[in-house]
């Protein structure tokens, strides 16, 4: 036997690895707060050209002041869990804005080319069910029903801002804003009215801002149960 004391164990503290905040994330909910699940749209699908994963500032006349504000929201986000800081002036100018849309003719829209139209399914939420995606190619190629592009953010806190867009032309489709540019596709309604939705707020309000082209508005603050709607009309 060794004459030397035995030796002391020492326990070493395992540092706990942060978990990354949505790495490779295409918009997936995590499913908390009771949500199923899917909620994003694919980034990278669109029209070639409706720069889907970029923040630039295309920003109609009647909203000059719209594209400072929503930029100084975006830059002040940090990263982590945050509510939106909506200021009474940004508000009246998301109604102005709002206003002017309602006015006008509607918000044109890009309709999906038929060799996009497996593309554009494929980049639904994944809110969207198989044997919905099957119904959708069935109406599709029976003429029933056509699909657009429609691009929106969030313009503030990346919070799980949840919306759901609904027209007579097919089911609903409800997709979680990122602060990255979504591009989803939407079936284009016969009447030319989508009745946008607010499903959940992270805090704060729902701030989201919706393109199509060279189009950009700033959508009114909303929260979960209200409604809109969004006249929009047919583009190229």
């Amino acid at each position: 036997m060794s004459d030397q004391p035995p030796r002391e164990r020492v326990r070493q503290r395992t540092r706990k690895q942060p978990h990354p905040r949505n790495p490779g994330r295409t918009g997936g909910h995590d499913g908390g707060d009771g949500g199923s699940g899917g909620y994003g749209g694919s980034r990278g699908v669109g029209p070639a050209g409706s720069g889907g994963g970029g923040f630039g500032w295309k920003p109609l006349a009647a909203l000059g002041s719209f594209a400072a504000l929503a930029l100084a929201g975006f830059l002040a986000f940090d990263g982590g869990p945050a509510a939106d800081n909506v200021t009474n002036a940004e508000m009246q100018d998301r109604t102005a804005a709002y206003q002017t849309l309602v006015a006008s003719p509607g918000l044109a829209l890009s309709r999906v080319s038929a060799e996009d139209i497996e593309t554009a399914i494929a980049g639904m939420p994944d809110t969207v069910s198989k044997e919905q995606r099957e119904q959708l190619r069935s109406d599709i190629d029976s003429g029933r029903v056509k699909l657009a592009w429609l691009t929106l953010w969030d313009t503030h806190a990346e919070d799980g801002d949840i919306l759901r867009f609904e027209s007579t032309a097919s089911f609903p489709i409800e997709v979680m804003a990122l602060n990255a540019k979504t591009t989803i596709a939407i079936p284009y309604p016969a009447d030319g009215n989508v009745v946008v939705t607010g499903v959940r707020d992270g805090g704060g309000g729902i701030t989201i801002a919706l393109e199509s082209g060279a189009t950009q508005i700033a959508w009114p603050t909303m929260a979960p149960g209200d409604t809109l709607n969004l006249p929009v009309t047919q583009g190229l």
